[in-house]
């Protein structure tokens, strides 16, 4: 039975991370929010750059643009709010740890400002909560739901992207591999070992980072590789078509970042290399599809011994990552 706060609330305003990676992470407690108040209107404020991302969610949002530089202090609120066409918000929720970002609620005249309590905000917000310390970072956002439904949430959620069409022309099977990140005038030896390993295979190359800049590295990468396999390079022009391109993929292998956070959200086995960042804090979750990690959680699939002065990062045992991605993608 519908309750009364449900029947209550129509207007839900949410202040998004600027980081992409962690936007992504927040769909599902943008899933979870749009489930218990499903007949209230969510407005999200969110950067510009890579908006699109956000047209995978399966439910209806208003999206509300903002750039780098428009929410730096709070002399910038009032402005900001005042054009942004939210009314009549009975529920604020600010993702972030930013004041100026807690002060939206303020101008948006939101009934009930939700957020992580901790120097000023504690002023500007209703209803807060201190940052929980060493929890992965949806966890975090979970939180702030419990606090803004006053019931704790379902931590065995499992959400996914809308349903998408296929990328690619050529249907049959195939591994996506993610080149980036490009740190040189090269793209880095490591991968041509990883994939010399591979047999008979199709594999669709991609760098999840300025295209203009891999199209100049694919060229050269592409003729050094084992003509064992059969190569597709796959450029993007938004993060849709990159969504849509792993969604039908047999696995991914990939750096963590919003590229693993987005492959698992779109439904594909994803195989993940964590070289200085903590999965248990930004790796993905609640996502339906299953993740693999290496690295951080397996340090005897490292090669700790290599040295490397172009990266400041792990360096990697690629016949290891080749055994995991054949065990794991059953190929």
């Amino acid at each position: 039975m519908e309750n009364t706060e449900e029947k209550e609330v129509r207007v839900i305003a949410i202040k998004l991370p600027f980081d992409l990676n962690e936007r992504i992470l927040s769909f599902p407690f943008l899933h979870a929010v749009s489930e218990y108040y499903p007949k209230a209107d969510i407005h999200l404020i969110t950067p510009k750059k890579e908006v699109e991302v956000l047209n995978l969610l399966p439910f209806k949002a208003y999206y509300h643009l903002f750039n780098e530089d428009d929410i730096k202090t709070i002399l910038d609120v009032h402005p900001y709010t005042a054009n942004a066409s939210i009314y009549n918000v009975d529920i604020f929720v600010s993702l972030t740890n930013s004041f100026p970002d807690a002060c939206l609620g303020l101008g948006l005249r939101a009934k009930k400002r939700v957020g992580f309590s901790d120097d000023w905000k504690t002023i500007v917000l209703t209803h807060k909560v201190k940052r929980p310390i060493g929890h992965h970072v949806v966890e975090d956002y979970m939180c702030l739901l419990d606090l803004m439904t006053g019931k704790p949430h379902d931590n065995k959620l499992k959400v996914h992207a809308r349903p998408l069409l296929p990328m690619l022309e050529d249907k049959s099977p195939y591994i996506a591999i993610n080149l980036s990140p490009l740190r040189g005038i090269d793209i880095e030896d490591e991968w041509i070992e990883l994939i010399s390993h591979f047999e008979g295979k199709k594999i669709v190359l991609f760098a999840s980072e300025d295209q203009d800049k891999v199209k100049i590295l694919m060229e050269n990468f592409v003729k050094r590789l084992s003509p064992k396999n059969v190569y597709e390079v796959f450029y993007y022009k938004d993060w849709i078509e990159l969504g849509r391109m792993l969604s039908f993929s047999n696995g991914v292998i990939t750096y963590s970042g919003a590229c693993a956070a987005l492959s698992a959200y779109v439904g594909t086995n994803t195989l993940i290399l964590f070289d200085n960042e903590d999965p248990q804090r930004s790796g993905p979750f609640y996502f339906l599809s299953e993740v693999s990690i290496m690295g951080v959680n397996n340090p005897n699939l490292v090669n700790s011994s290599a040295v490397k002065t172009i990266k400041d990062r792990t360096t990697f045992n690629m016949t290891e990552v080749y055994i995991k991605a054949m065990e794991f993608f059953k190929i």
